[in-house]
């Protein structure tokens, strides 16, 4: 997709998502996950699966391999669980200043969560857990903080440069 700006667009340009219709909003999908398990704590199958129905186990991700390449033990919990993190919106985008010969406009996700979140989310420090995605990404936090209507718009980066007209 082409944009082109009128205007010069002043640091920090913000970048967002819009989805419509994705009901972030219903009593089982705000309720499924361990806010234990996101500020770091090790949890056996047995202790997420109330909170967490109905992604439990690694089987229930749909995912076989970890943020490390390694396989996921399909019986080993799911880390993290429930269906916000399940669900989580991983499209990516790159930004360049003319279509696939220009300079890429660099698109950061630092500093795009809230601060209480980067503070509370913490990868384990159990060797033994092998997660499927980085609870540390600020992409991840932005997204398990769930939208209260159908159509929202999440941050999903900034840009630290101006951008010129054109």
């Amino acid at each position: 997709m082409q944009i082109d700006l009128k205007e010069k667009f002043k640091q920090p340009v913000m970048v967002y998502y819009q989805l419509n219709n994705f009901y972030q909003n219903h009593r089982r999908y705000i309720k499924s996950k361990s806010i234990d398990q996101l500020k770091g704590k090790y949890l056996s199958v047995n202790d997420i699966e109330e909170d967490c129905e109905p992604i439990i186990k690694n089987s229930d991700l749909w995912i076989t391999t970890s943020i490390e390449g390694k396989p996921l033990d399909p019986d080993g919990p799911a880390h993290p669980c429930g269906l916000i993190a399940r669900s989580l919106f991983n499209d990516s985008y790159t930004l360049s200043t003319i279509p696939q010969i220009g300079t890429e406009i660099q698109i950061l996700d630092k500093d795009i969560a809230w601060e209480s979140d980067r503070k509370r989310f913490k990868n384990t420090n159990n060797a033994s857990v092998v997660q499927w995605t980085n609870i540390e990404d600020e992409r991840f936090m932005v997204w398990m903080r769930p939208a209260g209507l159908p159509d929202f718009r999440k941050l999903w980066g900034r840009i630290e440069v101006d951008l010129e007209p054109g």
